[in-house]
């Protein structure tokens, strides 16, 4: 590839070498952090044909944070003008100041226009201007960029109070009634199942509890692996997140990961930036989505469920397996599935009123695998059928309970639910709103005698 060196602009290597220089650039931008509310400034990281290394980092300065980049993508282009090169915190820096300098954003995607979606009012673009936008984005095809991949973690490798750098997909990107916003992101592993602690609150569906997310917008999830929610609350971390769109590939450095009531989440800490992702890297996140068959059969492949503890059977032992988000995603109202499971809460939680006053069982569970919680019920002859006992006999009751539940006690904590396969059925209790009054049963399942 050709790359006309007779230009004003500096390469991003001699750009190194200028300190205290003011000079021009034009590079790919690899890396971005988040601005500060405090100083109205960000930092990206830009590379170009002639710098291997690991990119410049350029700091911008604004009176205003609508005056800042908005990046759309990392791996877009960036022409940048009359930046200055000093030293911050060390590390030779190209300064951008927004009285004196100027910059534009263009896709990176080749092929496309040579109209920028953000400028600062002093930028004019020119024909030789085109060449090297076109020639940069061509050159970005084949580049390999040197992230450290071997310092990647995978969520099935997540552990609790830790940060970490996370190679994924965005899957979905929202925001909930008190302004605050989602980023969900997949890597295609399982994330570790976590004890629980809470003895008497109700345990959440979700991270999200207050946005539980329509059928529509499921849908667009994989059924496997799990899903990570990162929640951010900052507003300046709101503004830069603005980039992300469901499908795209997003390296984040710095992520912090937590624990509640036993659900994933990850927040993002003061040194968290998001980087490129090559093209050939996204190429092996597509997650393959398969068309659902026969009432019995919902999907036609095999799926990776955790080995189950054996402590409960099923009648229907030939049917496949079954993830959550299948199940909740699945195309019709009503169906009849068979999963892997955990039970991780019980309501009501004394054995002594698992049956109404009519004699009939009612017990509601929050079931989860590492795809998604769900609630199940258990009713009438499928509840006496499930624990095998006589409704009066307390003592055996709990007993079952509690080897279903983790604890040698109901209200033990922490406790570690085992995995279990059961059966389940999804029904409607409104004709006229058969999506959303959609609700789950467990059937022909039992607890094993031993």
């Amino acid at each position: 590839m050709e790359i006309r060196d007779d230009y004003k602009f500096l390469r991003v290597e001699d750009a190194f070498k200028a300190l205290h220089l003011n000079i021009s650039l034009i590079g790919v931008i690899v890396e971005l952090d988040f601005p500060t509310a405090s100083d109205c400034s960000c930092t990206l990281k830009i590379i170009d044909p002639w710098h291997s290394g690991s990119g410049l980092p350029v700091k911008f300065i604004a009176r205003a944070n609508r005056a800042l980049p908005r990046v759309e993508s990392i791996g877009d282009v960036i022409f940048l003008s009359s930046v200055k090169i000093v030293l911050v915190n060390r590390k030779i820096t190209a300064l951008y100041n927004e009285t004196s300098s100027s910059f534009a954003l263009f896709n990176g995607e080749p092929g496309e226009g040579f109209v920028p979606y953000q400028s600062s009012p002093k930028f004019r673009i020119r024909d030789q201007d085109k060449s090297f936008l076109s020639n940069l984005r061509e050159w970005m095809i084949t580049y390999k960029f040197d992230d450290g991949s071997c310092c990647f973690t995978s969520l099935k490798d997540i552990k609790e109070g830790e940060h970490l750098n996370l190679n994924c997909q965005i899957v979905h990107v929202s925001k909930d009634d008190k302004d605050r916003c989602y980023i969900f992101v997949w890597d295609g592993t399982e994330m570790p199942p976590c004890s629980f602690v809470a003895k008497s609150e109700r345990l959440p569906l979700c991270v999200e509890p207050e946005m539980m997310l329509p059928t529509h917008v499921l849908r667009t999830f994989p059924t496997f692996g799990s899903v990570l929610r990162i929640i951010v609350e900052n507003v300046t971390e709101k503004q830069a997140i603005q980039c992300l769109q469901p499908g795209q590939h997003v390296k984040f450095l710095n992520l912090f990961l937590q624990v509640n009531m036993g659900l994933w989440s990850a927040t993002f800490s003061p040194s968290t930036k998001m980087q490129y992702t090559p093209r050939r890297e996204m190429q092996s996140f597509s997650p393959q989505r398969e068309k659902f068959s026969s009432r019995w059969n919902p999907i036609t492949r095999c799926i990776s469920s955790p080995s189950h503890s054996g402590i409960t059977g099923v009648a229907h032992e030939d049917a496949p397996f079954v993830t959550l988000m299948d199940i909740l995603t699945y195309s019709n109202v009503t169906a009849k599935f068979r999963c892997v499971v955990r039970f991780i809460q019980v309501f009501p939680r004394d054995v002594r009123n698992f049956h109404d006053l009519n004699g009939k069982f009612k017990l509601l569970a929050i079931l989860e695998d590492a795809t998604a919680r769900i609630h199940a019920s258990l009713y009438a002859d499928e509840g006496d059928k499930f624990f095998g006992c006589d409704p009066s006999d307390e003592e055996a009751l709990i007993k079952k309970l509690n080897k279903l539940l983790g604890g040698d006690r109901m209200n033990e904590a922490p406790r570690n639910p085992l995995w279990v396969q059961c059966c389940l059925f999804s029904y409607y209790r409104n004709k006229n709103d058969q999506w959303g009054s959609r609700r789950f049963r467990i059937f022909d399942t039992w607890i094993n005698a031993k």
